[in-house]
């Protein structure tokens, strides 16, 4: 029983040594131990991003191309030529709204690119609720239209 006594005070002496030369160590080296557990730190709370900034979108019935892309002829797509009668392309939605329906799908035809390659573009779908802004615009062309093309048709007669 001595024996095992005297084995249990070498082992606890050992023990004992080991633990406090291990700061000394630790202090010999230059870089500390790493805990056993991470301390607990607080949530952080981070702010919400900031919102993209609202793209300029316009309705599709509202774009109308600027004075330097205008197209040479607006058409209507079914006959392929241009609209007869200006007035009825565009009727009101109701009898005192300032809101116009337009009758006639309208395509431009224009040229684009380098080489003036010539394309058909969708000016107004059949049945676009327009504004009289808008209707204005396009039937101010349609008449400027219609009468070069009506004077342009009396000079081949002659």
């Amino acid at each position: 029983m001595a024996t095992a006594a005297r084995s249990t005070r070498k082992i606890t002496a050992k023990t004992e040594q080991t633990e406090t030369s291990a700061p000394a160590a630790e202090e010999a080296s230059g870089t500390p131990k790493a805990p056993e557990a991470a301390p607990l730190e607080p949530p952080t709370v981070e702010d919400a991003p900031e919102p993209p900034a609202e793209p300029g979108y316009a309705t599709p019935t509202e774009v109308i191309p600027d004075e330097a892309n205008l197209a040479d002829v607006i058409l209507d797509d079914v006959t392929k030529e241009p609209p007869t009668d200006p007035e009825a392309v565009f009727e009101p939605l109701t009898t005192y709204g300032s809101i116009l329906v337009c009758k006639v799908r309208l395509i431009e035809q224009t040229h684009i690119g380098p080489h003036r390659n010539p394309i058909h573009r969708l000016l107004q779908p059949a049945g676009a609720h327009v504004s009289e802004g808008v209707a204005a615009r396009i039937l101010e062309r349609l008449r400027a239209q219609a009468a070069t093309g009506q004077s342009a048709a009396a000079d081949t007669e002659q």
